[in-house]
Protein backbone atom coordinates (compact mmCIF):
# COMPACT_ATOMS: atom_id res chain seq x y z
CA UNK A 1 0.00 0.00 0.00
CA UNK A 2 1.08 3.57 -0.60
CA UNK A 3 0.76 4.44 3.08
CA UNK A 4 3.08 1.59 4.10
CA UNK A 5 6.11 2.92 2.21
CA UNK A 6 8.85 4.36 4.41
CA UNK A 7 10.17 7.73 3.33
CA UNK A 8 13.55 7.28 4.94
CA UNK A 9 14.66 4.28 2.93
CA UNK A 10 17.55 4.34 0.49
CA UNK A 11 17.02 4.96 -3.20
CA UNK A 12 17.76 1.33 -3.99
CA UNK A 13 15.11 0.13 -1.57
CA UNK A 14 12.65 2.67 -2.97
CA UNK A 15 13.15 1.20 -6.42
CA UNK A 16 12.53 -2.26 -5.06
CA UNK A 17 9.33 -1.14 -3.35
CA UNK A 18 7.74 0.96 -6.06
CA UNK A 19 9.08 -0.68 -9.23
CA UNK A 20 8.61 -4.46 -9.21
CA UNK A 21 11.13 -6.47 -11.24
CA UNK A 22 8.48 -7.48 -13.76
CA UNK A 23 7.46 -3.86 -14.27
CA UNK A 24 11.10 -2.80 -14.62
CA UNK A 25 11.75 -5.46 -17.28
CA UNK A 26 8.52 -4.46 -19.03
CA UNK A 27 9.72 -0.87 -19.16
CA UNK A 28 13.33 -1.52 -20.23
CA UNK A 29 12.66 -4.20 -22.84
CA UNK A 30 9.35 -2.96 -24.29
CA UNK A 31 8.42 0.61 -23.37
CA UNK A 32 11.86 2.20 -23.96
CA UNK A 33 12.22 0.83 -27.56
CA UNK A 34 8.57 1.71 -28.22
CA UNK A 35 9.09 5.24 -26.90
CA UNK A 36 12.23 5.67 -29.00
CA UNK A 37 10.39 4.62 -32.15
CA UNK A 38 7.46 6.94 -31.33
CA UNK A 39 9.85 9.84 -30.74
CA UNK A 40 11.70 9.40 -34.06
CA UNK A 41 8.53 9.03 -36.15
CA UNK A 42 6.74 12.01 -34.59
CA UNK A 43 9.82 14.24 -34.73
CA UNK A 44 10.16 13.57 -38.44
CA UNK A 45 6.42 14.08 -38.93
CA UNK A 46 6.51 17.38 -37.04
CA UNK A 47 9.24 18.73 -39.34
CA UNK A 48 7.28 17.61 -42.41
CA UNK A 49 4.06 19.21 -41.16
CA UNK A 50 5.81 22.45 -40.22
CA UNK A 51 6.93 22.80 -43.86
CA UNK A 52 3.38 22.27 -45.20
CA UNK A 53 2.37 25.91 -45.71
CA UNK A 54 -0.21 25.01 -48.37
CA UNK A 55 -2.06 22.61 -46.09
CA UNK A 56 -5.48 23.58 -44.75
CA UNK A 57 -4.87 25.51 -41.52
CA UNK A 58 -7.36 23.40 -39.53
CA UNK A 59 -5.60 20.16 -40.39
CA UNK A 60 -2.11 21.68 -40.05
CA UNK A 61 -2.67 23.17 -36.58
CA UNK A 62 -4.39 20.09 -35.16
CA UNK A 63 -1.90 17.66 -36.73
CA UNK A 64 1.08 19.64 -35.36
CA UNK A 65 -0.51 19.66 -31.91
CA UNK A 66 -1.04 15.90 -32.18
CA UNK A 67 2.57 15.35 -33.26
CA UNK A 68 3.87 17.39 -30.32
CA UNK A 69 1.80 15.45 -27.77
CA UNK A 70 2.85 12.10 -29.25
CA UNK A 71 6.47 13.28 -29.47
CA UNK A 72 6.51 14.14 -25.76
CA UNK A 73 4.76 10.84 -24.99
CA UNK A 74 7.54 8.91 -26.69
CA UNK A 75 10.23 11.01 -24.99
CA UNK A 76 8.74 10.39 -21.55
CA UNK A 77 8.69 6.64 -22.21
CA UNK A 78 12.38 6.60 -23.12
CA UNK A 79 13.52 8.13 -19.81
CA UNK A 80 13.90 5.40 -17.11
CA UNK A 81 11.52 5.59 -14.10
CA UNK A 82 14.41 6.17 -11.67
CA UNK A 83 14.79 9.74 -12.99
CA UNK A 84 11.25 10.55 -11.87
CA UNK A 85 11.77 9.35 -8.29
CA UNK A 86 10.95 11.59 -5.34
CA UNK A 87 9.76 10.60 -1.84
CA UNK A 88 8.89 7.01 -2.74
CA UNK A 89 6.77 8.05 -5.68
CA UNK A 90 7.34 7.64 -9.41
CA UNK A 91 5.98 10.79 -11.03
CA UNK A 92 6.52 9.47 -14.53
CA UNK A 93 2.91 8.34 -14.86
CA UNK A 94 1.71 11.93 -14.36
CA UNK A 95 3.89 13.23 -17.19
CA UNK A 96 3.17 10.46 -19.69
CA UNK A 97 -0.56 10.45 -18.94
CA UNK A 98 -0.75 14.22 -19.45
CA UNK A 99 0.69 13.96 -22.95
CA UNK A 100 -1.58 11.03 -23.82
CA UNK A 101 -4.68 12.91 -22.65
CA UNK A 102 -3.68 15.85 -24.89
CA UNK A 103 -3.27 13.41 -27.78
CA UNK A 104 -6.70 11.90 -27.06
CA UNK A 105 -8.41 15.29 -27.01
CA UNK A 106 -6.64 16.36 -30.21
CA UNK A 107 -7.68 13.23 -32.09
CA UNK A 108 -11.27 13.80 -31.02
CA UNK A 109 -11.07 17.43 -32.14
CA UNK A 110 -9.71 16.43 -35.55
CA UNK A 111 -12.59 14.03 -36.08
CA UNK A 112 -15.11 16.56 -34.77
CA UNK A 113 -13.66 19.30 -36.99
CA UNK A 114 -14.06 17.23 -40.14
CA UNK A 115 -17.55 16.00 -39.17
CA UNK A 116 -18.77 19.56 -38.55
CA UNK A 117 -17.17 20.73 -41.78
CA UNK A 118 -19.00 17.98 -43.70
CA UNK A 119 -22.33 18.69 -42.00
CA UNK A 120 -22.36 22.52 -41.96
CA UNK A 121 -20.08 23.35 -44.87
CA UNK A 122 -18.89 26.94 -45.15
CA UNK A 123 -21.00 28.04 -42.18
CA UNK A 124 -18.66 26.12 -39.89
CA UNK A 125 -15.58 28.06 -41.06
CA UNK A 126 -17.20 31.36 -40.16
CA UNK A 127 -16.65 30.53 -36.49
CA UNK A 128 -13.66 28.16 -36.65
CA UNK A 129 -10.70 30.42 -37.49
CA UNK A 130 -7.01 30.12 -36.63
CA UNK A 131 -7.31 32.02 -33.35
CA UNK A 132 -10.13 29.82 -32.07
CA UNK A 133 -8.35 26.62 -33.12
CA UNK A 134 -5.06 27.60 -31.49
CA UNK A 135 -6.94 28.52 -28.30
CA UNK A 136 -8.60 25.10 -28.29
CA UNK A 137 -5.26 23.33 -28.69
CA UNK A 138 -3.79 25.37 -25.82
CA UNK A 139 -6.79 24.53 -23.66
CA UNK A 140 -6.12 20.81 -24.21
CA UNK A 141 -2.67 21.18 -22.63
CA UNK A 142 -3.98 23.25 -19.73
CA UNK A 143 -6.98 21.00 -19.07
CA UNK A 144 -4.99 17.75 -19.19
CA UNK A 145 -2.85 18.72 -16.17
CA UNK A 146 -5.67 18.87 -13.58
CA UNK A 147 -7.42 15.90 -15.19
CA UNK A 148 -4.38 13.66 -14.79
CA UNK A 149 -3.81 14.91 -11.25
CA UNK A 150 -7.42 14.02 -10.36
CA UNK A 151 -7.15 10.70 -12.20
CA UNK A 152 -4.55 9.55 -9.62
CA UNK A 153 -6.10 11.50 -6.73
CA UNK A 154 -5.47 9.89 -3.32
CA UNK A 155 -7.63 11.15 -0.46
CA UNK A 156 -5.28 9.62 2.13
CA UNK A 157 -2.38 11.99 1.37
CA UNK A 158 -2.14 15.70 2.10
CA UNK A 159 -1.51 16.73 -1.53
CA UNK A 160 -3.66 14.01 -3.08
CA UNK A 161 -0.64 12.52 -4.92
CA UNK A 162 -0.56 8.76 -5.41
CA UNK A 163 2.67 6.79 -5.81
CA UNK A 164 0.98 3.64 -7.02
CA UNK A 165 0.35 2.45 -10.60
CA UNK A 166 -2.99 3.47 -12.02
CA UNK A 167 -4.32 -0.07 -11.82
CA UNK A 168 -3.96 -0.02 -8.02
CA UNK A 169 -4.96 3.56 -7.27
CA UNK A 170 -7.71 3.66 -4.64
CA UNK A 171 -11.00 4.36 -6.37
CA UNK A 172 -13.02 7.30 -5.10
CA UNK A 173 -15.58 9.75 -6.44
CA UNK A 174 -12.85 11.94 -7.97
CA UNK A 175 -11.02 9.21 -9.89
CA UNK A 176 -14.31 7.66 -11.01
CA UNK A 177 -15.52 11.01 -12.40
CA UNK A 178 -12.30 11.61 -14.34
CA UNK A 179 -12.34 8.05 -15.70
CA UNK A 180 -15.91 8.64 -16.87
CA UNK A 181 -14.85 11.88 -18.63
CA UNK A 182 -12.04 10.10 -20.48
CA UNK A 183 -14.39 7.26 -21.40
CA UNK A 184 -16.97 9.74 -22.70
CA UNK A 185 -14.29 11.31 -24.88
CA UNK A 186 -13.62 7.94 -26.50
CA UNK A 187 -17.31 7.04 -26.82
CA UNK A 188 -17.93 10.35 -28.61
CA UNK A 189 -15.69 9.06 -31.39
CA UNK A 190 -18.03 6.07 -31.77
CA UNK A 191 -20.94 8.44 -32.41
CA UNK A 192 -18.85 10.29 -34.99
CA UNK A 193 -17.99 6.93 -36.56
CA UNK A 194 -21.72 6.16 -36.96
CA UNK A 195 -22.32 9.63 -38.43
CA UNK A 196 -19.54 9.14 -40.98
CA UNK A 197 -20.84 5.71 -41.99
CA UNK A 198 -24.32 7.11 -42.59
CA UNK A 199 -22.91 10.05 -44.56
CA UNK A 200 -20.83 7.66 -46.67
CA UNK A 201 -23.91 5.54 -47.39
CA UNK A 202 -25.86 8.62 -48.47
CA UNK A 203 -23.01 9.68 -50.76
CA UNK A 204 -22.81 6.19 -52.27
CA UNK A 205 -26.57 6.20 -52.92
CA UNK A 206 -26.45 9.19 -55.25
CA UNK A 207 -26.95 8.76 -58.97
CA UNK A 208 -23.81 7.50 -60.74
CA UNK A 209 -24.72 9.61 -63.78
CA UNK A 210 -24.23 12.91 -62.00
CA UNK A 211 -21.30 15.02 -63.18
CA UNK A 212 -20.73 16.43 -59.72
CA UNK A 213 -17.35 15.25 -58.41
CA UNK A 214 -17.85 16.90 -55.05
CA UNK A 215 -19.52 13.83 -53.55
CA UNK A 216 -16.72 11.53 -54.71
CA UNK A 217 -14.18 13.79 -53.00
CA UNK A 218 -16.33 13.89 -49.88
CA UNK A 219 -16.55 10.09 -49.84
CA UNK A 220 -12.76 9.86 -50.03
CA UNK A 221 -12.40 12.17 -47.03
CA UNK A 222 -15.00 10.19 -45.08
CA UNK A 223 -13.19 6.90 -45.71
CA UNK A 224 -10.01 8.41 -44.27
CA UNK A 225 -11.92 9.61 -41.21
CA UNK A 226 -13.43 6.17 -40.71
CA UNK A 227 -9.95 4.64 -40.55
CA UNK A 228 -8.74 7.38 -38.20
CA UNK A 229 -11.73 7.13 -35.85
CA UNK A 230 -11.67 3.34 -35.85
CA UNK A 231 -7.94 3.10 -35.02
CA UNK A 232 -8.23 5.61 -32.19
CA UNK A 233 -11.21 3.80 -30.65
CA UNK A 234 -9.61 0.35 -30.93
CA UNK A 235 -6.35 1.57 -29.34
CA UNK A 236 -7.88 3.64 -26.53
CA UNK A 237 -11.02 1.84 -25.42
CA UNK A 238 -9.40 -1.37 -24.01
CA UNK A 239 -7.06 0.65 -21.77
CA UNK A 240 -9.75 2.90 -20.32
CA UNK A 241 -11.89 -0.18 -19.62
CA UNK A 242 -9.12 -1.88 -17.61
CA UNK A 243 -8.69 1.15 -15.32
CA UNK A 244 -12.41 1.69 -14.81
CA UNK A 245 -13.44 1.03 -11.19
CA UNK A 246 -16.15 -1.54 -11.97
CA UNK A 247 -13.58 -4.24 -12.76
CA UNK A 248 -11.80 -6.53 -10.31
CA UNK A 249 -8.06 -5.88 -10.61
CA UNK A 250 -6.98 -8.35 -7.91
CA UNK A 251 -6.64 -11.16 -10.42
CA UNK A 252 -2.93 -11.68 -11.34
CA UNK A 253 -3.88 -12.22 -14.98
CA UNK A 254 -5.55 -8.81 -15.01
CA UNK A 255 -2.13 -7.15 -14.72
CA UNK A 256 -0.99 -8.95 -17.88
CA UNK A 257 -4.13 -7.82 -19.71
CA UNK A 258 -3.50 -4.26 -18.51
CA UNK A 259 0.09 -4.28 -19.84
CA UNK A 260 -1.18 -5.41 -23.23
CA UNK A 261 -3.68 -2.54 -23.30
CA UNK A 262 -0.87 -0.13 -22.36
CA UNK A 263 1.12 -1.27 -25.40
CA UNK A 264 -1.93 -0.93 -27.64
CA UNK A 265 -2.57 2.56 -26.30
CA UNK A 266 1.02 3.72 -26.79
CA UNK A 267 1.03 2.23 -30.29
CA UNK A 268 -1.63 4.79 -31.16
CA UNK A 269 1.06 7.48 -30.83
CA UNK A 270 3.02 5.64 -33.52
CA UNK A 271 -0.02 5.10 -35.75
CA UNK A 272 -1.12 8.75 -35.63
CA UNK A 273 1.66 10.07 -37.94
CA UNK A 274 0.79 7.37 -40.48
CA UNK A 275 -2.85 8.45 -40.44
CA UNK A 276 -2.53 12.24 -40.19
CA UNK A 277 0.76 12.88 -41.99
CA UNK A 278 1.50 10.20 -44.56
CA UNK A 279 -2.09 10.23 -45.89
CA UNK A 280 -1.93 13.99 -46.66
CA UNK A 281 -0.59 14.85 -50.11
CA UNK A 282 1.33 17.95 -49.06
CA UNK A 283 2.79 16.20 -46.00
CA UNK A 284 3.88 13.22 -48.10
CA UNK A 285 5.59 15.59 -50.48
CA UNK A 286 7.54 17.28 -47.68
CA UNK A 287 8.39 13.91 -46.12
CA UNK A 288 9.81 12.63 -49.42
CA UNK A 289 11.90 15.79 -49.72
CA UNK A 290 13.36 15.16 -46.27
CA UNK A 291 14.02 11.46 -46.87
CA UNK A 292 15.61 11.99 -50.30
CA UNK A 293 17.36 15.32 -49.70
CA UNK A 294 20.60 13.86 -51.12
CA UNK A 295 19.04 13.04 -54.51
CA UNK A 296 18.71 16.39 -56.31
CA UNK A 297 17.32 14.85 -59.50
CA UNK A 298 14.52 13.14 -57.58
CA UNK A 299 13.81 16.36 -55.65
CA UNK A 300 13.41 18.33 -58.89
CA UNK A 301 11.04 15.69 -60.24
CA UNK A 302 9.04 15.84 -57.00
CA UNK A 303 8.81 19.63 -57.17
CA UNK A 304 7.61 19.54 -60.78
CA UNK A 305 4.98 16.93 -59.99
CA UNK A 306 3.83 18.83 -56.89
CA UNK A 307 3.42 22.06 -58.90
CA UNK A 308 1.32 20.23 -61.47
CA UNK A 309 -0.89 18.68 -58.77
CA UNK A 310 -1.25 22.01 -56.99
CA UNK A 311 -2.25 23.81 -60.18
CA UNK A 312 -4.78 21.10 -61.06
CA UNK A 313 -6.27 21.22 -57.56
CA UNK A 314 -6.52 25.04 -57.61
CA UNK A 315 -8.43 24.94 -60.91
CA UNK A 316 -10.79 22.31 -59.51
CA UNK A 317 -11.43 24.31 -56.32
CA UNK A 318 -12.16 27.49 -58.27
CA UNK A 319 -14.57 25.62 -60.52
CA UNK A 320 -16.30 24.04 -57.51
CA UNK A 321 -16.56 27.41 -55.77
CA UNK A 322 -18.28 28.92 -58.78
CA UNK A 323 -20.79 26.08 -58.99
CA UNK A 324 -21.61 25.59 -55.32
CA UNK A 325 -20.60 29.01 -53.91
CA UNK A 326 -18.69 27.26 -51.12
CA UNK A 327 -15.27 25.56 -50.74
CA UNK A 328 -14.85 21.85 -50.94
CA UNK A 329 -14.82 20.22 -47.49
Amino acid sequence: MAGEYEVGNSSKREVELDIPPAAEVFHEQILIPTGLLITIVNLFSFVALYRCFRLCFQIRILAINLCLSDLFTGTSLVVPPQFYYYNNCVYKKYLTSTFMVVSSFTVTMINLDRCLAIHYGIRYYIYMNKKVLISLCASFWVLSIPLVYLLYFNMETSLGISGRPILYVAKNSVTITVSAILLANIVSNLFMFVFLVRTLQMSAGRSPYTKDKRYAEQARVIRKLLVITGCFTVCSLPYIITIFPILDNDDPQFWTVHKVTVLILTSNSFINPLLYVWRLREARYQAKRLLCCWNRRYIRRLERRNKEDTATYSIYVQHAAQRFQQPNV
